[in-house]
């Protein structure tokens, strides 16, 4: 018969408002309550099965909706709970009296049977569809052997996690019990006796028993705050209290913001060149730098397998290298020069070579060497004595353990790895989830399989990778995925405070299943990173989103700026997760990442064309803008500036890369504070000319004109005649207001006798006089055109005269300007071509006086019809080069479409000039006219 009994639960300490009867909503002005007084149990007396209610401190009490078991687990593969276990299995169930914080309960497992029984998987409140719990889900057989547990939620697929290597068995429930309130429960095996132990099963002889303990809590919200509980404040109950006197150091601090480590044998021919006879070390320690970005720490390791040969012993090992102490005194510093850090490596296993006290060995090594830490081999603790050993020698010496710490052993050690015996660690890591300040490297064993799965998967937990190149063998694909870690490895050093929030959230609230999101928060920024196990890729909204005023969304993977999509009530930040080869799934090529970050509006950017301006008026002091041209990565290395306001021409620091621009703002600790993307069209053209003012007049010099000050409208209309506009005209279509300066120009572009008379000044010569004044004879303008405009002259040539007269080519504003005035008129003298003002297809050039009623408003003589005119602006694509003419010219062939329209146009009509060679561009319709500059 069954009969209820009632179990004491010590109070808990955090504050719950509870209902007195479940479901019922909390009153407003009802006081909150803390603690658990007790928890009842239905069952058989000391063999209970079930949870049934529970009474709190102040007397209340909630009795649940329906029975919760006391646990679910697998008896021999099988899945059961406590009322039906099957025959010669039994179990007890007793409360720690007066254990605090939560109930703890110790469960006995005997085997009274008379055959071997395997127990596994044991669940408190059970697993189900209608909860998260944690328990061992995938096979136990490679890759996973190492690596079984998942945490499952509620309609959606299952994730792998790390835990801690002492409960890698731990079962963890949590259920929602009403009133907004939830229990949560791990299980931790204790002891066994007559039975084989294994990381996930226990399987008992005949009369073999195992304990386990059972822990309880209940507190307000859902799983995320019982994982909580039970992984950040209660360390899974290995410890009473964390002291984290280690962790409020200042001089160890700095590991947590080092994300990448490279372990090298001593006798590695990139560390030491044997048939050289010389150390490559120097060489070899910048040797990804384009890759991976700067390495951040660096271990030597020249002892074991070596080790054991002879009766030297581990210290020994490192007097004995080429060079001795002095050498690798001399690596240390240089890696200090370069801002890393040198560590070396401690085998606590050597006791039976030449005796030298463990201690006192590290301490004289370090203090030789000056190095900054210390792995150490086939640990995953330190000790008291080996860090206040590294303290004696200097401040900052990190104890760097080969395995992750376990929650008990975390207080005496800051940095510990990720061990490559797990071959596919699961997505989620809860031992960076409890102490989000240690610092975690995964171990990456170049010989061991591609690096890309773990890459991203240490990216998704906010931690670092140490590359181990102890197993020989460098697959071809290395530089492939060192190129993928660099990328992984530079978000992380650019959000270092973020992946140190003592409070992030995994697995963010999501809209699609396969792919999981990780919180991080920095002040006002919010970093997620994400991780997608879909082949086939996403792309949409997934991440439940706050987007303050004042702040915008960035995907700081893709660098592409976001929008946020509303969805049924809330705001979502959309992601962009590659595709990969489904055939990669269960495999280290498996998976891709999103890193989305909500950032404050700090740089403020605009863009004309390829001219970018920016500034950032609102960050700290000693930030500083970079630009990059595509993705930023290591294998470049971006323009940096100030904060204060500055335009710049993409150009002129990254050549003729086209599409995307990323700026972005770095913090004096180079964390990233704001970003924003540029983009310009494929084949942009470029100016690449800048104006060089001439020495200024101060009226007008003979045979020119003023241009006066004033505010011009420049908008051209391009080429509308271009039949198939292959090549891209310079934007400059849409309207643009200029505050002209005064300035001089020609009245008349440059005659045949202006261009003698520099001739016979200068001797000039063009290096290439193929063509050059082609309608000249004997050297000399052809009769009666003296006074017709020179033709048959490249830029350069024009240029000559320029400088030679003391004057410019003109820009296209001013030539137009010039031109037009300020009312926007299509021709020189008005709105529409008119007989007698202009050269009008005479299929010859005219002198450049013979048209005074074509004159512009300025003065300006001979502008349409019988030339075209050289500008000073040439623009380049990056793949073409080409100048600007502008007017048009006397010969206009009329019998195709595909040829250059000509004839008089209109003064905002643009013709591009394609530049090859001198002698090419040199053309028989082609001339040009000065500007100079006004005082």
């Amino acid at each position: 018969m069954d009969a209820r009994r009632i179990i004491e639960f010590a109070a808990i300490g955090t504050l719950l408002t509870l209902a007195a009867t479940a479901g019922a909503s909390p009153s407003p002005t009802q006081p909150e309550r803390s603690g658990l007084r007790s928890v009842a149990l239905s069952g058989p007396r000391g063999a209970e099965t079930a949870v049934s209610g529970l009474t709190f401190a102040d007397g209340s009490q909630i009795t649940l909706p329906s029975l919760l078991p006391l646990f679910t687990l697998l008896v021999d593969g099988r899945l059961t709970t406590g009322s039906a276990l099957p025959v010669g299995l039994a179990f007890t169930v007793a409360p720690e009296e007066g254990f605090r914080p939560g109930a703890k309960l110790k469960v006995v497992f005997r085997n009274d049977a008379k055959s071997k029984i395997t127990l596994e998987n044991l669940v408190p409140l059970g697993q189900g569809a209608d909860r998260t719990y944690i328990t061992a889900g995938l096979p136990n057989e490679p890759p996973h052997e190492l690596s079984r547990t998942q945490l499952f939620r509620p309609g959606l697929r299952p994730i792998g996690v790390v835990l801690p290597d002492n409960a890698w068995h731990l079962g963890s429930a949590t259920v929602d019990v009403g009133g907004g309130m939830s229990l949560t429960a791990i299980a931790r095996r204790v002891k066994t006796d007559k039975a084989e132990r294994t990381r996930w099963a226990t399987t008992l002889a005949p009369g073999g028993s195992v304990e386990y303990a059972l822990y309880v809590e209940a507190h307000d919200g859902g799983w995320r705050r019982g994982l909580e509980i039970m992984f950040r404040e209660r360390f899974l109950y290995d410890l009473e209290k964390f002291d984290d006197a280690l962790f409020r150091r200042p001089d160890l601090a700095w590991v947590r913001r080092a994300y990448l480590m490279v372990l090298q044998f001593a006798w590695d021919r990139t560390y030491y060149d044997r048939e050289a006879g010389r150390y490559v070390f120097d060489r070899t320690l910048t040797a990804w730098d384009k890759l991976l970005g700067p390495i951040d720490i660096f271990t030597i390791w020249p002892t074991w397998p070596r080790l054991g040969l002879d009766a030297r012993n581990q210290w020994d090992m490192y007097r004995d290298l080429p060079g001795g102490l002095a050498e690798l005194r001399r690596q240390v510093d240089l890696t200090h020069s370069l801002g890393k850090k040198y560590f070396i490596s401690y085998n606590p296993w050597d006791e039976s070579t030449r005796h030298e006290d463990h201690i006192a060995g590290m301490e004289a090594m370090l203090r030789t060497l000056d190095a900054d830490g210390v792995v150490l081999d086939t640990r995953g603790e330190s000790s008291r004595e080996f860090q206040a050993a590294a303290d004696r020698v200097k401040p900052g010496i990190i104890m760097y353990s080969e395995g992750m710490a376990v929650p008990r052993d975390m207080p005496g050690i800051v940095s510990g790895r990720v061990h490559d015996a797990l071959y596919m660690p699961p997505p989620l890591n809860l031992n960076k989830y409890m102490k989000p300040d240690f610092a975690i490297f995964r171990v990456l064993q170049l010989a061991e399989g591609p690096l890309h799965r773990e890459a991203a998967v240490a990216l998704f937990n906010g931690y670092g990778s140490e590359i181990n190149t102890m197993r020989p063998g460098r697959p071809d694909w290395i530089e492939e995925d060192l190129r993928y870690l660099g990328r992984t490895t530079k978000l992380l050093r650019e959000n270092s405070t973020a992946f140190l929030d003592p409070g992030w959230e995994p697995l963010a609230p999501a809209r699609e299943d396969g792919l999981w999101a990780n919180r991080w928060r920095d002040g006002e920024k919010t970093v997620f990173t994400v991780y997608g196990l879909r082949p086939e890729g996403f792309k949409g909204p997934l991440i439940e989103v706050d987007v303050p005023e004042g702040a915008h969304l960035v995907s700081l993977w893709n660098h592409e700026e976001i929008e946020p999509v509303a969805r049924d009530g809330k705001r979502y930040a959309p992601v962009d997760v590659a595709a990969f080869a489904a055939a990669a799934l269960g495999t280290r090529r498996e998976g891709n990442v999103d890193c989305v970050a909500v950032l404050r509006e700090l740089l403020r950017v605009e863009s004309d064309g390829e001219l970018v301006t920016f500034d950032a008026p609102g960050a700290p002091a000693g930030s500083r803008i970079a630009v990059s041209a595509g993705n930023p990565s290591y294998a470049e290395t971006p323009a940096s500036f100030g904060t204060e306001r500055r335009t710049i021409a993409l150009h002129e620091h990254f050549g003729f890369r086209e599409e995307k621009f990323v700026v972005q703002l770095f913090d004096p600790r180079g964390e990233i504070l704001d970003e924003r993307v540029v983009r310009l069209p494929l084949a942009y053209p470029r100016l690449m000319t800048h104006v060089e003012r001439t020495a200024p007049a101060r009226t007008a010099p003979r045979g020119m004109v003023e241009i006066p000050a004033g505010t011009f409208v420049f908008k051209t209309a391009g080429n509308p005649d271009d039949a198939n506009p292959i090549i891209p005209y310079p934007a400059t279509t849409t309207p643009r207001r200029i505050e002209m300066r005064r300035f001089f120009m020609d009245r008349a572009p440059v005659t045949n006798a202006a261009f003698a008379e520099f001739l016979a000044a200068t001797g000039y010569a063009p290096g290439d006089r193929s063509n050059f004044l082609k309608h000249w004879v004997d050297g000399k303008p052809p009769a009666r055109q003296s006074d017709h405009p020179v033709v048959w002259v490249s830029l350069e040539d024009a240029r000559a005269y320029a400088r030679w007269a003391g004057k410019r080519l003109p820009t296209e504003p001013e030539w137009q300007y010039a031109a037009q005035g300020t009312d926007g008129r299509p021709f020189p003298w008005g709105k529409a071509m008119e007989p007698g003002r202009c050269n009008n297809r005479l299929n010859r050039t005219t002198p450049v006086a013979a048209f005074p009623r074509g004159a512009s408003p300025f003065g300006v003589l001979d502008l349409v019809g019988n030339v075209w005119q050289l500008m000073d602006d040439v623009y380049d694509n990056g793949v073409y080069r080409y100048g600007i003419i502008r007017g048009g010219s006397f010969y206009a062939p009329e019998k195709s479409v595909w040829y250059v329209k000509s004839g008089p146009l209109a003064v905002d009509r643009v013709q591009i000039h394609l530049l090859v060679a001198a002698g090419l561009d040199r053309a028989a319709t082609v001339g040009f006219r000065c500007v100079k500059d006004a005082e």
